[in-house]
């Protein structure tokens, strides 16, 4: 089952303001933006149905055209995705800030102790042969989610290595 990231990746040569919007994060501005390739294409508006649709490759060509038409449109929906994103951001910062500031032991200590509790979790997993592999993948995945964020993440934002810079400086 395709995604709108699958057709994103699809239009990209053609039209890329249209394929980063597509490839963005969910949302109501991909669910938006699907529809409207869906609809100069004249297909549904499901990322399945644009996938088929662009196997001619006269729609690309299409696409390249809409994008020009619409390219207004399409950078403000861009900028409200990374305005979305950058919200997302300051939102999970002043999370941690509060955590860190709190007096209270488990806020500060809630992220190590998921970590903790996942950990022995995969580890336990691991070792019992009557874990179906799909459930033990399912955890893994978990797994690698709470370590890249707790480790790579969050390492980098704490210690400056990571700054954003989106927008007016």
């Amino acid at each position: 089952m395709a995604e709108w990231k699958d057709v994103g990746n699809l239009v990209a040569g053609a039209a890329p303001v249209l394929a980063g919007i597509l490839g963005g994060p969910a949302g109501a501005v991909v669910g938006a933006a699907g529809a409207l390739a869906a609809s100069f294409l004249g297909v549904e508006p499901e990322p399945d149905r644009v996938v088929r649709a662009l196997g001619n490759p006269e729609n690309l060509l299409r696409l390249k055209e809409l994008e020009s038409a619409e390219k207004e449109r399409l950078l403000a929906w861009q900028e409200k995705q990374l305005e979305a994103e950058r919200d997302f951001e300051r939102e999970l910062g002043r999370r941690h800030e509060a955590d860190m500031a709190s007096d209270s032991w488990l806020s500060k200590n809630v992220r190590p102790l998921c970590l903790l509790i996942v950990t022995v979790a995969i580890v336990a997993a691991s070792l019992d042969t009557k874990i179906a592999v799909d459930k033990l993948e399912a955890l893994t995945g978990l797994g690698w989610g709470i370590y890249g964020y707790y480790f790579l993440g969050r390492s980098a934002f704490d210690k400056g290595a990571v700054r954003l810079h989106m927008g007016a400086k």
